[in-house]
């Protein structure tokens, strides 16, 4: 007498419809998860200068220094850069020689826009806190992605030297919508 063993197993056409289940789940699943990091990006580079101006303003205050957040410039240096969106830097004002880096943040090619916002007419080049932990002006900042300004946060700098990120989406701190490039 011959014993037949039977085998469990996919049949091909299982397999097949298996792998066609997954696809379509996956397909499903990468917008939201694109969306989620775009978010998050977004979220990160808002928290990490929201941050970079609580460290200065505390560096002012516990130092007894004058602080600056400003774009970045060289890589290293104190030296103050045009354009927010290239990162920035934390350094100290003395009154006599040259500044102290403090921290340093440079953008990396897949970051969010960060750009000064006007504020009585005046674009925020620099933003220094005193010894007592003032702001010399407010200065207002959004980040954008490419998904326009639905998405963008705002920062508002008051001039008593208190932080405040925009809780919305879109909406500015300050008032308003934001409008990104």
């Amino acid at each position: 007498m011959i014993k037949r063993h039977s085998f469990a197993a996919f049949t091909l056409v299982e397999l097949l419809i298996t792998i066609a289940v997954a696809a379509i789940l996956v397909s499903l699943a990468v917008p939201s998860f694109n969306t989620m990091l775009l978010n998050n990006r977004l979220t990160g580079q808002a928290n990490a200068f929201m941050s970079a101006l609580n460290y200065a303003r505390a560096g002012a205050l516990t130092q007894n220094v004058n602080v600056q957040v400003c774009p970045v410039g060289a890589t290293g240096s104190v030296t103050c850069g045009a354009n927010w969106s290239a990162g920035w830097i934390v350094t100290t004002v003395p009154a006599a020689g040259v500044g102290t880096l403090l921290q340093s943040y440079k953008a990396g090619p897949n970051d969010p826009l960060l750009s000064a916002v006007a504020f009585a007419g005046v674009t925020a080049t620099t933003i220094n806190f005193d010894p007592r932990g003032l702001a010399t002006t407010q200065s207002n900042f959004k980040i954008c992605d490419n998904r326009g300004a639905a998405y963008a946060r705002s920062l508002q700098v008051v001039v008593t030297g208190s932080v405040q990120q925009g809780p919305t989406p879109g909406v500015a701190v300050w008032g308003g919508a934001l409008v990104c490039p």
